[in-house]
């Protein structure tokens, strides 16, 4: 059986640091057994003034003492989550010079990474991190699965999950009872299914509707899961709004032009990052 690994991109922000918290958990509760920690030293902030591209890895050119600061603090962070996973999972460092996009899109070919998972600041109380702020090309761009972690979130164990999902698209759902296979059968996850409607209508005197949930339970059927149904004209607003009333460990979103995915990346970033403050996304490929 294939070792599972997740791949964290790093900053040292309080934000990395709680994404990385939150990694870990989600480790032991998933079975991961390979953490790669990513680093890049790349720093756009020169772009403008040094126009060559042989100059781009300017901290390695330019501040040594910083890069082998940087570098003693991922050894030590490697060797404190070393020493919390006493049930032997691997821990791993990939550094690199390159833009942060670029870099991890080169981790993801060159190795068997299933999960990207990252940190992202609270509206409220920003750290700055870097990672945030490439936060929504990550989640578009990678062709594994993105577990977003707000900076205010801690780890609960995953059991009740709110999955938004338009049912023009209810066939994303497939890669749901995909997803379900990877899971630990001791997992028990219960799924909330909510169907936001932008367009405003009633979906419950719709005739389509009663099909569409046909279709829905049977590809969840191997899932606990119940369906609830919003009018919000903002999809975003309307995840919101049910977040508010009712318990919740985990959004999953589905991609798919009608999907959540798609909401949260054609939005704009700070609405976008709102909706994330709230609880963990973890996006499905």
């Amino acid at each position: 059986m294939t070792m599972k690994t997740m791949l964290i991109p790093i900053d040292f922000t309080e934000t990395s640091e709680n994404a990385i918290n939150y990694a870990a958990e989600w480790c032991s509760e998933f079975d991961y057994g390979h953490i790669i920690l990513h680093k890049t030293f790349y720093n756009s902030v020169f772009d403008n003034l040094i126009p060559s591209n042989e100059y781009a890895s300017i901290n390695e050119d330019y501040f040594p003492a910083y890069r082998m600061a940087e570098m003693e603090k991922l050894h030590i962070l490697k060797k404190n989550l070393n020493e919390h996973f006493k049930s032997g999972i691997k821990v791993s460092l990939a550094v690199s010079e390159l833009p942060m996009l670029r870099s991890i899109m080169n981790v993801l070919r060159n190795g068997n990474v299933e999960l990207i998972v990252a940190g992202s600041d609270h509206l409220g109380s920003s750290n700055n991190s870097i990672i945030s702020n490439h936060i929504i090309n990550i989640a578009k761009a990678s062709p594994v699965r993105v577990l977003i972690v707000p900076s205010i979130s801690t780890f609960s164990k995953i059991e009740k999950v709110l999955v938004p999902c338009d049912f023009n698209a209810i066939q994303s759902l497939e890669r749901l009872a995909r997803y379900k296979e990877n899971l630990p059968k001791r997992n028990k996850m219960e799924l909330m299914v909510l169907n936001v409607d932008p367009k405003g209508k009633d979906l419950l005197q719709d005739s389509s509707i009663e099909e569409s949930e046909k279709v829905l339970h049977e590809y969840l059927k191997n899932f606990k899961h119940e369906i609830f149904y919003s009018k919000n004209i903002n999809i975003v607003a309307g995840i919101v709004k049910f977040l508010e009333e009712h318990e919740t460990d985990l959004i999953v979103a589905l991609p798919g032009k009608h999907s959540f995915l798609y909401s949260l990346t054609n939005k704009s970033v700070s609405e976008s990052l709102y909706m994330n403050a709230l609880k963990p996304v973890l996006i499905l490929k």
